[in-house]
């Protein structure tokens, strides 16, 4: 399809995009995002105007020039946080998400030790445990949404890893809270006005009830770690560490901590989850790609177990854009941005790209092995100060997961059909939830093991 061409525009004129009703682009938007935003960009090119209910006129970037500027070079001028606003009843006020310039930096600071280095290696005993408790659920012969079980895993990993909690009765309720939590009606995040009690009944009035269970768990959790704590030697889940750093100080408040927690379980969960899904569903039908990863991992190359996990973000992103507002005015393709203007910074379009990606719809490993990509035309987990600080935990945490379950199991894709892209709220996941058959399981007494290097 021919690119509408694009002309000098005077002040305030928005690049092109589709001339239907802002409800229309919505519901396009929300149903089939992929979809709408690629044919968007075949037809308008990487800097297009989408409208979109709950947002007005948003502008969608997906050149690398544009991308490095805002994330990067000029990021000073982008608000993140107003542009996550809409979803602040959920991570709270002290989010990093809810941070901008110095407040977001010395946030950041915090986050940054528990989250990196040796401190996320310390997770990978338990992860291996929890992924092992997971698959010897899985019988030979079986129907296995992987969706599912990666969603119970990563949970269980952030409650157990992240949160450090190990109460029963509260791992229990968390356990059924959570996905309740995290499945939140994209209808109170598009639109403010139905975020009324309405008499105690309605979605806003349910997910109240349910944020308040899910709150009076962990300050609860926090006040009897806090009268717990020993600072010379604090537990190595990440509610550990954080109040070691007020050992000798103010530290952060109860409300602080609470905010920061429910944010790393809010971006790192069902993220981490959906591209594990994603990334089988993907490997399964490229021809011998099981093979050659389960080889990788067998040798413990983990260059190789990268790339594959890489080229299946590329390929199957989980969410499309990051938000950001600009603060002063910005000029870009002949265009010349007022303040306040929302920009859908489209890693998901990049990836997507076939000006930058030869055939941007196949898996294929050798995108990224032996030699990467331009890191300008790949950024999996952001760039710039607001750079995924969960990127080092999610990585440990898909090659953990990969590695045991390549160790144990045999798969097979349920049909030969690859499976369509279906939104989730903001998550993009797969339409049958990466449904795979079990030949084979090692963990399973009596069974055969599973030779490596095979499907």
């Amino acid at each position: 399809m021919s690119r509408v061409p694009r002309r000098r525009r005077g002040p305030g004129a928005l690049p092109p995009g589709p001339r239907l009703p802002a409800w229309v682009q919505t519901l396009m938007w929300l149903l089939a995002p992929v979809k709408f935003g690629v044919s968007c960009m075949n037809r308008y090119g990487p800097l297009f105007t989408a409208r979109i209910l709950g947002f007005g006129d948003v502008v969608y970037v997906g050149t690398p020039e544009g991308i490095r500027r805002i994330l990067k070079d000029e990021a000073a001028n982008f608000d993140a946080a107003a542009a996550n606003e809409c979803i602040d009843f959920i991570v709270g006020g002290h989010s990093l998400l809810m941070s901008h310039g110095d407040e977001h930096a010395r946030r950041r600071k915090v986050l940054m030790r528990p989250l990196h280095g040796g401190n996320v290696d310390d997770y990978v005993d338990v992860m291996v445990s929890i992924v092992e408790q997971e698959i010897r659920q899985w019988t030979a012969g079986s129907r296995v949404r992987l969706i599912d079980c990666f969603q119970r895993v990563t949970l269980e990993v952030m409650i157990r890893a992240v949160f450090g909690i190990t109460d029963s009765a509260r791992l229990a309720r968390l356990r059924v809270l959570v996905p309740r939590l995290l499945d939140v009606n994209p209808l109170l995040i598009l639109l403010p006005a139905l975020r009324r009690e309405f008499g105690g009944r309605g979605p806003w009035a349910a997910f109240q009830r349910m944020l308040r269970e899910v709150d009076g768990i962990i300050f609860a959790e926090i006040r009897e770690r806090r009268a717990a704590a020993d600072p010379d030697a604090p537990g190595s889940d990440v509610m550990s560490l954080l109040l070691a750093e007020g050992a000798d100080g103010p530290g952060l408040t109860d409300q602080e901590l609470r905010d920061h927690l429910v944010t790393l379980l809010a971006v790192g969960q069902e993220t981490t989850a959906t591209q594990l899904a994603w990334f089988f569903e993907r490997v399964l039908r490229a021809p011998g790609a099981l093979g050659q990863v389960a080889d990788a991992v067998a040798r413990e190359d983990r260059k190789y177990l990268d790339a594959a996990i890489h080229e299946a973000i590329r390929a199957r992103p989980t969410t499309l854009d990051l938000g950001r507002r600009s603060v002063e005015r910005w000029e870009a393709d002949g265009y010349a941005f007022p303040p306040g203007t929302m920009f859908a910074v489209s890693l998901g379009l990049l990836h997507l790209s076939g000006d930058l990606h030869a055939e941007p719809e196949v898996y294929s490993v050798e995108r990224f092995f032996p030699t990467e990509p331009p890191s300008a035309h790949f950024l999996p987990f952001g760039g710039g100060r607001h750079r995924c600080l969960g990127a080092s935990l999610a990585m440990v945490e898909m090659r953990t997961v990969i590695s045991t379950i390549l160790r144990h199991v045999r798969l097979e894709p349920a049909r030969s059909e690859p499976e369509g892209v279906a939104p989730k709220g903001p998550m993009l996941v797969p339409r049958r939830g990466a449904e795979v058959v079990v030949t084979r399981n090692a963990l399973v007494r009596g069974a055969v093991p599973a030779a490596p290097g095979r499907g």
